[in-house]
């Protein structure tokens, strides 16, 4: 009985692993779509610097989602 329930246990903890670092790649999305609508409309000497970190943070939670995928 307790063997069932650590796997079970086991097998809900990477389901909410995976979904929080799905999760997270949509927030990294609305980011860089964000910070880019901003860039049109805002014209600044750092938009250039805004953008790079924004699309630095997507691959970041992309690398997220792959090692959740691969390790979990």
């Amino acid at each position: 009985m307790l063997d069932d329930l650590g796997g079970l246990f086991h097998l809900l903890e990477k389901i909410l692993g995976i979904a929080g670092s799905v999760v997270y790649l949509i927030f990294a999305l609305v980011i860089v779509k964000q910070v880019n609508t901003m860039s049109k409309n805002v014209k600044d000497k750092f938009n250039g610097i805004l953008i790079t970190v924004s699309y630095l943070h997507l691959l970041g939670a992309i690398m997220l989602v792959f090692l959740a995928l691969t390790i979990l």
